[in-house]
């Protein structure tokens, strides 16, 4: 996913311009302690500002400890000149096989006899120095101050603020000397000198300890701790690469600034492994840089990459500790110079690919690369003591503005990840509206079309029912009209039946929700009448049934034309007295029970013979599942219609018994 480019091009353009405005302060800060005048008699309260000493150069093999008093040193009165501060000794590049041995000890004396007396407590404070070795100053030969850890990591980027007296009221040592412990081989650096009181010195220390200590540890202390959120969202998310490799880059960025704020008895490892540390991490922060860029702009360079990975691994196994022929802090300085044109090649082919993309977060890289090789290259001139000590490492600021810009591609991708899933949010709820409103017109459609074929069906069932049954009943009462076989009586029989017939197919047409209850009600309303004018006494012994679920209109026809034939077989043929009507639940279905006091009939041969009605029974009971029964004999007839609870269940084994 790329990342939003709305207005990105320029948000990274004022980022770009607050961040170089904060370098120009921070170095502008960083020279503003260096007024014009510096030798003449100073007032009391007022700071001397020292840029002329005198030096002694002592030639040994390997370091010593400072001893406690100066004059233990056995100083010689000759060989002292007078040398400019700030004041370089200059390194080798290519360090020689006794670089690593022999040493050399620089002593500065500065006269302090011309300050005034002064109630007040007095400092010294020493902008910066550089050596590999130890530092220690001396009042009138006195130790007051000698630095720790290891020679290569002493603190030597800090700036260093110490009294001169022990208290207020007291006199300030009229001499001050400076002993610098260094390798011959790699030089050294040695700022100008102030003397005043705590009050004009201590806001010049503090902008120094900010500059050089502070802002490096809180820009790349803030980088890990983005890196660390990156790292958590890459694990949540693994298909983004980005969020891993800005983790890694922010830790190669963590380890590169490292030496420029801990000191040496703070380290938890050897001076050695410490420094390939240091030195490993800026060459695999290019790669990661490479990398980065690379899955930014989709235009990835394989040669490039394979090239630049075999660089830095065949360096980092080179330099291993104890596997060169000479010290790796030697070698430092050599090391980065080798790495500047690597990086030039790599920033170079990323950003004309970006720039070929019209990726504005390539234009905001590429600012920063230019002014990345400039501090680097810088750096590496005040690294080989090639200009004033007093000046300010600027590669942890490089480092800072990488945070700054990295920090906003993430941003702009963490953004534009919610903006996408916004969009296709709203894509979605957009299709899935559609989609509904597609549903329900089929819905509609569907609804229409149920409704007309339910309609044509019941139609159709209607229709078929009344030519079979009622039809049929007055074609038969036409025919024998006309014959003259029919009496008025038998006629108008006849018209009854029909009758009964149509309104139990009206009857059929209401709803009765699977009550079988209510209809055998609405039977016992129509038949009613038509078995007491025969004659017949009615019992209606109908007990409450469970509900049938599956009890439609056509179902429910049925069941009356199935009961409306046994009442006309009963009225017909039995000659009885009674009739009684009951129900009752049988296993998996329901029994209705139509009960006479006939004399009976043979129901074999009656369904032998042809059976038109008791065959009718049987096909309809048939169709919804159902089965019929009879059990007769000269004591009556007892008819059951036996019904499943549910469609599906097994029907009961219909019985004929004469």
């Amino acid at each position: 996913m790329k990342p939003g480019r709305s207005g990105g091009w320029w948000a990274g353009r004022w980022i770009a311009k607050l961040w170089l405005a904060l370098l120009l302060a921070a170095l502008s800060c960083a020279h503003a302690n260096e007024p014009p005048a510096a030798d003449e008699v100073q007032q009391p309260g007022s700071v001397l500002h020292i840029t002329q000493a005198e030096l002694l150069s002592v030639s040994g093999s390997g370091y010593s400890a400072p001893p406690r008093r100066a004059d233990d040193a056995g100083l010689p009165s000759d060989g002292w000149k007078t040398v400019d501060l700030p004041h370089t000794a200059g390194r080798e590049l290519v360090p020689t096989s006794t670089g690593g041995e022999r040493t050399v000890t620089d002593w500065y004396r500065i006269d302090l006899a011309r300050l005034a007396p002064s109630a007040r407590q007095r400092f010294l404070y020493l902008p910066r120095w550089k050596t590999l070795g130890h530092i220690a100053v001396y009042g009138d030969g006195v130790l007051l101050y000698q630095s720790h850890g290891s020679p290569v990591h002493n603190g030597y980027n800090r700036p260093l603020l110490l009294p001169l007296n022990a208290a207020a009221h007291t006199l300030s040592p009229a001499s001050v000397l400076i002993r610098v412990d260094r390798l011959r081989s790699s030089g050294s650096g040695f700022s100008t000198v102030w003397v005043g009181d705590q009050d004009s010195l201590i806001w010049r220390y503090q902008a120094r300890e900010l500059l050089q200590v502070q802002l490096p540890f809180m820009g790349s202390a803030a980088f890990l701790a983005v890196g660390a959120f990156a790292l958590a969202v890459w694990v949540g998310k693994r298909r983004e690469s980005l969020y891993l490799l800005f983790f890694a880059i922010s830790t190669m960025a963590f380890l590169r600034t490292l030496h420029y704020y801990v000191s040496g008895e703070n380290l938890p490892i050897s001076d050695e492994w410490f420094e390939w540390i240091t030195v490993a991490s800026l060459l695999w922060l290019i790669i990661l840089i490479h990398l980065f860029l690379q899955r930014l702009h989709q235009q990835p360079s394989v040669w490039l990459t394979r090239l630049s990975v075999a660089l830095a691994a065949a360096s980092s196994i080179a330099t291993l500790p104890h596997a060169s022929f000479a010290s790796l802090y030697l070698l430092t300085p050599l090391l980065n110079l080798m790495v500047l044109p690597v990086a030039v090649l790599i920033f170079a082919v990323n950003m004309r690919k970006a720039l070929r993309a019209k990726l504005p977060e390539g234009r905001l890289v590429a600012g920063w690369a230019v002014l990345a090789v400039a501090f680097t290259s810088y750096d590496g001139l005040l690294q080989n003591n090639l200009v004033s000590p007093e000046s300010v490492y600027t590669s942890p600021y490089a480092i800072i503005g990488l945070f700054f810009i990295f920090s906003y591609i993430m941003f702009q991708l963490y953004t534009g990840a919610f903006a996408e899933v916004a969009r296709l949010n709203k894509g979605l709820a957009q299709r899935l509206q559609a989609r509904e409103a597609e549903l329900e017109q089929s819905y509609q459609r569907m609804r229409v079309i149920e409704n007309e074929h339910m309609l044509g069906a019941e139609r159709r069932r209607l229709m078929q029912d009344m030519h079979d049954g009622l039809g049929s009943s007055l074609i038969s009462a036409i025919r024998s009209v006309e014959q003259g076989a029919m009496n008025k009586a038998e006629i108008s029989g006849v018209l009854k039946g029909c009758m009964e017939d149509l309104k139990l197919a009206i009857d059929s047409m209401e709803s009765v929700d699977a009550d079988l209850l209510l209809l055998l009600a609405t039977l016992r309303f129509r038949l009613a009448p038509r078995i007491e004018s025969a004659g017949l006494a009615l019992r209606w012994e109908v007990q409450s049934v469970p509900a049938l679920p599956w009890l439609d209109p056509g179902s429910a026809l049925h069941i009356l034309r199935i009961m409306q034939e046994c009442v006309a077989n009963v009225l017909r043929h039995t000659q009885a007295t009674s009739i009684c009507f009951s129900t009752a639940t049988d296993g998996q279905g329901v029994c209705v029970v139509i009960e006479d006091n006939g004399a009976g009939f043979a129901v074999d041969e009656a369904l032998r013979r042809s059976g038109r009605g008791l065959r009718n029974q049987q096909r309809r009971a048939s169709a919804i599942g159902g089965t019929v029964s009879w059990e007769s004999s000269s004591a009556g007839t007892r008819f059951t219609l036996w019904l499943p609870l549910h469609r599906g269940a097994m029907p009961k084994t219909a019985a004929v018994t004469s």
